[in-house]
């Protein structure tokens, strides 16, 4: 790796942050407004990756439904303003996510975020969870760049980090995150296995699974010393 900067790139949703139960409350508030049943939290982690407007998307056709019947502009608009109102009431961190946190900024190693969540509602979210001071940018969607799994929004997260791909891990939980590291040639990508992928992570073709993100330091120096 030379003199090159290393960095480490994190998803947010099913990664740091179980997110999961304010984004079922934003969800079933705007499904009861379009006068449609509410879903399962446990039916909702099945239909998170890729934004809000992909969630509801699935939402509804889980009822039969079709987004742009209903008017995708206006739908997509409710749900982006109740999520964005209580982002963080029942979130929480992943056990040893602030710690993980503090040992990569102790050693020097910066920390950026890429998440297909809208950029204001991640920021407020990080914030909330007290680890926003972490990274060094916080990288999300309607801020330019395409959502993952495309590259580009990752690739910009790297360079501000002032590293290189090939210096840079990425750590998710999803085929989105594996995808838009490789296409961006990261030098690795470490999915955890508790996250909101449907698909089996072990399938994802991860360089490396962890359980439990105290596992990630560990993890990260068995990567450099396998290079």
């Amino acid at each position: 790796m030379g003199n090159a900067r290393r960095a480490v790139v994190f998803d947010l949703d099913g990664t740091l942050v179980d997110t999961i139960g304010d984004l079922t409350t934003a969800l079933n508030t705007t499904l009861t407004e379009l006068d449609l049943a509410p879903h399962s939290e446990d039916a909702v982690r099945t239909m998170v990756g890729g934004g809000l407007a992909k969630l509801l998307e699935r939402a509804l056709a889980a009822h039969g439904a079709d987004l742009e019947a209903i008017g995708r502009d206006a739908a997509v608009k409710r749900i982006f303003e109740h999520y964005a109102a209580t982002p963080a009431s029942s979130s929480e961190l992943y056990p040893g996510a602030k710690e993980t946190l503090a040992a990569l900024t102790e050693a020097g190693i910066p920390c950026g975020i890429c998440t297909n969540k809208p950029e204001p509602i991640a920021r407020d979210l990080l914030e909330a969870m007290g680890i926003a001071d972490a990274f060094g940018i916080i990288q999300g969607a309607e801020a330019g760049f395409p959502r993952k799994p495309d590259p580009a929004g990752l690739a910009h997260v790297v360079e501000t980090l002032g590293a290189t791909p090939e210096t840079t891990l990425m750590v998710g939980d999803s085929e989105a995150d594996v995808k838009a590291a490789r296409a961006a040639g990261l030098k690795g990508v470490i999915l955890v296995s508790f996250g909101y992928s449907v698909t089996p992570v072990t399938e994802l073709r991860a360089d490396v699974v962890i359980n439990h993100l105290h596992e990630l330091v560990p993890t990260l120096a068995l990567v450099e010393q396998a290079q």
